[in-house]
């Protein structure tokens, strides 16, 4: 029996795709890419989110025959800023096979973290301050997050008798560190009805001041300049259902950005980008837009031809996959392509500098600036349904200012992304 060189069958199957595009109302871009990289057989790889449903959502598009048409919203004519490049050049790629571990690279970054705090309370890291102390939100009711030193155990709450007055059932929803303030968002119940607020307290201790009413907030708030943001979700399942809104730290109403109808939190704190995050509406986005929202500056992004369906940016730079399952990095204007050599999906981090993700069966932390990388060595658990500790629930995201996790011995490790340079 004679063998098709599967070189020969790659080229059939792009043939066999290209006649079908030619004959759609309304053609995809590079689906013959996404095609070719999908029928080649290789051994799937763990992406993000929003790589593997781009990938499938192209996919299905071949196998049903048909094509869903993108809907844009029209916008009034913008003026784009040309997005500071941070340098980098191929000198700058570390050997993601031979890392040192985030001790090595930035000692002064790593510290030591309990399973639980010193009551026994479960507890996720929502922040850092410039000090010793961590902002934490312990699980349960709570009236607002804590500072807590791991290294000593001391502990303070944030919350003083104007939070607590009257208040019951509380549940911290999102806490950052604004300088020398604090800041977090409440739900509960006060004198018997729901309660959603937003509250600001002084890291040096202090009375707490209440900001706002809340209206319902979907998902984690982050922080934007002098304000705090967060999406909001409209009545519709369309991805243009969404909009973002804002909360000034020195007073002021919860307003919507402008022109922020269509956009979702990027991952860089304070980012927000038209990009959809979740199950693709239509075809892979090729093109969109950021905003800086404490500036208002607005950048363009596009795809490199090289990189498969989407691209994941931050405020510089995009990273996302090639046909041949690779690692990749492009500037946001689509140029600057280089392949990386290792499977895997990297994200844009904080500020916009760093890249986290899995690359291969490893976590990676990787400063595009100075070119200094750290790979986070995990402990591996052999029964998939074992109970995990909190600390991990929220460790790992990019959007957050630390990564969170737990060494091969059995401790817990914290790597403060703000103390890297």
């Amino acid at each position: 029996m004679t063998t098709e060189p599967l070189r020969d069958r790659n080229e059939r199957v792009r043939a066999a795709v290209r006649s079908h595009i030619a004959t759609l109302p309304v053609p995809p871009p590079n689906l013959a890419r996404i095609v070719a990289r999908a029928e080649g057989g290789g051994r799937p790889r763990r992406r993000s989110g929003w790589v593997v449903q781009a990938v499938a959502a192209a996919v299905a598009v071949v196998v049903c025959g048909t094509v869903t048409a993108a809907v844009t919203l029209a916008r009034p004519e913008t003026r784009h800023g040309v997005a500071p490049l941070y340098s980098f050049s191929p000198d700058k790629v570390p050997d993601f096979a031979k890392l040192p571990g985030p001790e090595a690279v930035w000692p002064g970054a790593v510290r030591q973290l309990p399973e639980r705090l010193p009551d026994g309370s479960d507890y996720t890291v929502a922040d850092t301050t410039e000090g010793d102390d961590v902002l934490v939100v312990p699980l349960g009711r709570a009236a607002g997050p804590l500072l807590f030193n791991p290294d000593s155990g001391a502990i303070r709450g944030v919350a003083t008798a104007s939070v607590t007055d009257g208040l019951n059932q509380p549940r911290v929803t999102s806490a950052r560190v604004a300088g020398d303030r604090v800041v977090w968002f409440l739900e509960g119940r006060r004198n018997g009805r729901i309660a959603r607020e937003a509250w600001l307290a002084p890291v040096a201790g202090g009375e707490a001041t209440k900001l706002a009413n809340l209206p319902a907030v979907s998902g984690t708030a982050v922080l934007a300049g002098d304000a705090m943001i967060w999406e909001e979700y409209g009545p519709g399942q369309g991805k243009d259902d969404v909009k973002i809104r804002r909360l000034p730290l020195d007073g002021g109403p919860v307003a919507d950005v402008p022109g922020s109808r269509g956009y979702w939190l990027s991952t860089i704190p304070g980012w927000i980008t038209t990009q959809y995050p979740g199950t693709p509406f239509g075809e892979p986005e090729r093109t969109g837009e950021l905003i800086d929202v404490a500036t208002g500056k607005r950048y363009r992004w596009k795809a490199n031809e090289e990189m498969v369906a989407t691209v994941a940016c931050g405020s510089t730079w995009c990273a996302g996959g090639t046909v041949g399952e690779e690692a990749a990095i492009q500037n946001l204007d689509g140029s600057g392509f280089v392949a990386l050599k290792s499977r895997g999906g990297f994200e844009p981090g904080y500020e916009g500098r760093l890249a986290i993700g899995p690359i291969g069966e490893r976590w990676v932390v990787w400063d595009r600036v100075t070119g200094r990388a750290a790979v986070i060595e995990r402990k591996r658990f052999d029964d998939p349904f074992a109970r995990q500790s909190e600390l991990l629930m929220e460790g790992m995201r990019s959007r957050s200012t630390v990564q969170v996790w737990q060494a091969p011995d059995g401790t817990y490790k914290m790597l403060d992304l703000k103390r890297l340079w």
